[in-house]
């Protein structure tokens, strides 16, 4: 099977970009007339809207106030506070090296999704949103729904919002990143990792401006995890598109945490002889997994909170933990006395857990005395290739499942993919036609996996648009006064928190230290916050109401006020009022706790008094 990468000078997206960034300073210099009207929401605006040769206008959808819509990520409906068009984009060009239509890395380009509320409920702003992992969704496609719940949301409380597939339909499939000859499709790169978005803004505020007869007053970029990354990387090489940025647990220096994703895989092979693939011996090892969170938790938990407010801090050893460990088992000073199979550890599963939490290292080895600064993403431990998830994080899915699709795109073969039996039932594997063989990822080594990093990163510029989104000069984007919030979860399931206060260090050495960083960009470490666009607590013992959260969009807010929407309300008065947000509020869903989330370097920290009290807790 070739290697070769498949490398192909992509004259038409660069074209694509640069008239889309003349279209948007057209749209920013011009003046609506006074007689401008506003559109009515019909087949009209598919005569009306020209905006570029690329641009088609799929469908347009009048939706009606209380309509029940069920959007691409979740099956409980979003009831429509207000009458909305709705409108669907095509832009091309689609992805030309790919000849075969019934092949996932065929696309006839990117699809948009643009919900505008009436001109009577639209509050004249534009905030647009992201997607999540490998994107995709029904955004092309007259009778589906492409965006995730919190668009319709969005446009809920009256912002015009639109959102995109990123350049291809498979919601969730990362199949289209290959092309059926078995290559890296490098132009769908070039749509999901820049160009779709470049797109999404202009587009969404191009038919904004001619359906209303007026431009929006200001327009925001809200995102998670991808979609997250997705703001960040406009933010980085085309600030001017947007006066603010919410950018949510992003899926930043995806070459690095997603290639070390699959290193479970290799210590579990490499050390307890084991993988995904036996899926009971993998099973139980991940249940001694959670007893070992809990038993962490129990070390390292000094306030009693039943969570960590700091897990870079915590530096509890299942090897050296008595309790942990089964009984009579020789430990590192200590002799196990566990008598349950079901939770207690062998020597080789504790040392395996302790290889797992510290993360990727081409010789397996850890560093048991790293301190919480290293952990934290300040700097790399000792031979560390990458940071892993912290202490009392749920990683069951890391050890049941095979996480093999950034190693295949580095190493430009499908074969390194994980097929079904390697994978969660969430997971979709990939579906690609030139080869039926996959799960060759188990032929890698600790070096081998190390090496693949590498070549990921090297390939970043060629072969995948620099998809790590890990730029720190930012200095366009402080020039042109815009405005960035950024919160990570230290209990993320899905990115590791580290990676993305690594980057906000590396800004802040870039940009002059933290004092000016926060003159344009503003991080939050939430505790107890696993992986979620709506918001997710994470406890071991279940108690996740106990877990204070900001409040955000979503299912279970529908409608939110300004009290409702608290980091997005920090962004835009930040943006429309000149108030840099400080300490934000968080309160429990059982209302039993309560703290500040802080800007960091800041903590959240608890100074020793009754945990009932908010004033038992402050930013350090």
């Amino acid at each position: 099977m070739s290697t070769a990468p498949h490398i192909i000078h992509d004259d038409n997206r660069a074209r694509a970009i640069v008239t889309a960034m003349a279209l948007f300073a057209a749209l920013c210099g011009a003046t609506a007339p006074a007689s401008a009207q506003q559109l009515a929401c019909d087949d009209g605006i598919k005569a009306a809207f020209h905006p570029d040769e690329a641009t088609t206008v799929v469908a347009v959808r009048a939706i009606k106030k209380g309509e029940e819509l069920v959007a691409q990520d979740s099956p409980r409906p979003i009831t429509m506070a207000a009458d909305m068009c709705l409108v669907k984009l095509l832009v091309g060009p689609g992805f030309t090296a790919e000849k075969d239509k019934t092949a996932r890395s065929w696309s006839e380009g990117i699809g948009i999704e643009v919900w505008l509320p009436t001109p009577a409920n639209w509050n004249t702003r534009i905030r647009n949103y992201g997607g999540g992992g490998w994107v995709g969704g029904g955004h092309r496609y007259p009778d589906k729904i492409g965006s995730k719940v919190p668009a319709l949301v969005n446009a809920n409380m009256g912002y015009a919002s639109g959102t995109t597939d990123a350049g291809q339909p498979w919601y969730q499939d990362g199949s289209f990143t290959f092309l059926s000859d078995g290559k890296v499709n490098v132009e769908a790169f070039r749509d999901f990792s820049v160009r779709a978005m470049v797109e999404q803004a202009v587009k969404t505020r191009a038919l904004a401006t001619l359906y209303y007869g007026k431009a929006p007053a200001y327009a925001y970029y809200d995102g998670h995890s991808q979609g997250g990354r997705q703001g960040m990387k406009i933010a980085q090489d085309y600030p001017e598109l947007y006066d603010g940025y919410m950018i949510a647990q992003p899926a930043l220096n995806i070459p690095q945490f997603g290639t070390a994703a699959l290193y479970p895989q290799i210590v579990m092979k490499t050390e307890l002889g084991f993988t995904a693939l036996d899926k009971p011996k993998a099973t139980a090892f991940a249940a001694k997994i959670d007893a070992a969170n809990k038993r962490a938790l129990a070390a390292c938990d000094k306030a009693g909170i039943g969570f960590l407010l700091d897990p870079f801090a915590c530096d509890y050893d299942p090897a050296r933990d008595a309790a942990a460990l089964c009984s009579g088992e020789a430990g590192q000073g200590v002799t196990g006395s566990n008598a349950d199979a079901a939770t207690c550890m062998s020597l080789k599963d504790a040392m395996a857990l302790d290889r797992i939490w510290y993360g990727a290292t081409p010789d397996g080895s850890y560093d048991a005395a790293q301190g919480s600064d290293s952990r934290s993403g300040k700097v790399l431990g000792t031979r560390q290739v990458w940071w892993a998830f912290t202490r009392t994080t749920a990683i069951g899915s890391q050890i049941t499942g095979t996480a093999a699709g950034s190693v295949a795109l580095a190493l430009q073969d499908v074969r390194y993919t994980a097929d079904a039996s390697a994978t969660n039932p969430s997971d979709i594997p990939f579906n690609n036609g030139s080869t039926t063989e996959r799960n060759k990822w188990q032929e890698l080594g600790y070096a081998g996996l190390a090496d693949t990093v590498n070549k990921n990163l090297a390939l970043q510029p060629t072969l995948f648009s620099n998809l790590g989104t890990d730029k720190a000069d930012l200095g366009k984007l402080r020039d042109l006064g815009r405005k960035i919030i950024v919160y990570s979860g230290l209990v993320d399931d899905a990115i590791p928190p580290a990676g993305n206060v690594n980057y906000h260090e590396r800004v802040a050495a870039q940009m002059g230290g933290h004092a000016e960083v926060q003159k344009f960009m503003r991080m939050y470490l939430l505790p107890g916050s696993a992986h979620s666009s709506q918001g997710r607590a994470y406890t071991v013992s279940g108690q996740n109401d106990s877990v204070p959260l900001p409040k955000l969009p979503g299912n279970a807010n529908q409608t939110p006020t300004r009290e409702q929407d608290q980091f997005f309300t920090a962004l835009t008065d930040w943006v429309e009022k000149g108030v840099a947000p400080g300490e934000i509020a968080l309160t429990s869903r059982d209302n039993k706790l309560s703290y500040p989330a802080c800007v960091y370097p800041l903590r959240t920290t608890w100074n020793g008094g009754a945990v009932t009290q908010a004033g038992s807790f402050g930013c350090k």
